[in-house]
């Protein structure tokens, strides 16, 4: 089999997240990584048997090149992925698609005008116990599912410099909260209007902290959460689905500060209707490394990444920006699809 060779364009957390990752693969050449200084690059880039380059230019006209996965400021991501398609190449974009409407569009009908294969990393659909509890109500066993309910609750990320990042991640409604409107849209299909009450974080210049109840067609999503819980708090999220015929729960804990520190909470149980709950045995892999492999996979054998699509990340956007709407005005935010 060829080589594939990828080019990762930022070296921060989820870049050198997706470097690891797409390093692990077989008959895969990391054939560059992108960053403007090496702080972070150069360590990064030896590690997995790359180099590091400040020139964006070099990688978008090398033809060897067939894939870059974006991991940039968010506010880059409109101008580096219609470069790269009109370079030719496959994108993997990290979401959120970016901070407006407008430029979300625009990566949309980029996307739609190539014949390149674009992705977009919203991470839940390749995470063991969501895959597994999208596949239970996919069966039908549990009935139509009619509410959700989640929380994602972390203090400030500490892969950040520690100054104000508001006006690159949007805040947490956008760089945070989006995986799990994501995850509600995932299962409850289009999304109408959002409404929300958040808390405006001085210390990141940006809203986050929120409440969100989501309107869909026949049912209704409320999310809760945030990036201002106390340093000793450990990352959590739990999300649950309530259907005509039981409910399904998944409840992640981090055992300390960071995923890596102490023994998680990490179970998904199903509540049926009559008997008892049921813990269910997931097989357990790492999301990213399940993320970046699909794309492969797309990449190699032309297949369109219908499991993360630009469509379905737009969809997460509308909710998301209906909600900074909401929170600003304090009325609920109408979603126009």
């Amino acid at each position: 089999m060829a080589s594939l060779r990828i080019a990762v364009l930022g070296a921060g957390f989820m870049g050198g997240t997706h470097a690891r990752a797409f390093h692990k693969l077989e008959d895969i050449e990391i054939a560059a990584i992108y960053a403007q200084t090496g702080t972070r690059a150069e360590p990064l880039a030896a590690e997995v048997g790359s180099r590091r380059t400040d020139d964006l230019a070099s990688i978008l006209d090398d033809d060897s090149i067939d894939a870059v996965d974006i991991c940039l400021p968010t506010p880059e991501h409109r101008s580096a992925t219609e470069a790269a398609l009109a370079a030719g190449k496959h994108v993997l974009l990290e979401k959120p698609l970016s901070l407006s409407m407008e430029d979300a569009e625009a990566i949309v009908k980029a996307a739609g005008a190539s014949d390149r294969i674009v992705m977009v990393a919203h991470v839940l659909r390749f995470w063991p116990e969501y895959v597994e509890l999208k596949r239970i109500i996919d069966s039908g066993e549990l009935g139509r599912p009619r509410f959700v309910s989640a929380a994602r609750r972390q203090p400030a990320p500490n892969w950040t410099d520690g100054g104000p990042r508001g006006h690159l991640t949007g805040g947490s409604l956008h760089d945070m909260m989006i995986h799990d409107f994501d995850a509600a849209n995932w299962i409850m299909g289009a999304p109408a209007s959002a409404y929300a009450i958040g808390a405006f974080n001085p210390k990141n210049e940006a809203v986050d902290q929120a409440q969100i109840t989501v309107s869909y067609d026949g049912g209704s999503a409320t999310i809760d959460g945030g990036s201002m819980m106390p340093e000793s708090y450990p990352f959590t999220s739990r999300f649950e689905v309530l259907c005509d015929n039981g409910a399904l729960e998944y409840h992640f804990r981090a055992g300390g500060r960071s995923f890596e520190v102490g023994e998680p909470t990490n179970v998904l149980t199903v509540y049926r209707n009559e008997g008892d709950p049921e813990v269910v045995e997931v097989e357990q892999s790492d999301p990213y490394e399940n993320e970046i492999a699909y794309f492969v996979d797309c990449v190699r054998n032309g297949h369109p990444a219908d499991r993360a699509n630009p469509a379905d990340a737009l969809a997460a956007m509308h909710v998301s920006i209906a909600a900074q709407a909401s929170v600003a005005s304090g009325n609920p935010g109408t979603i126009d699809t």
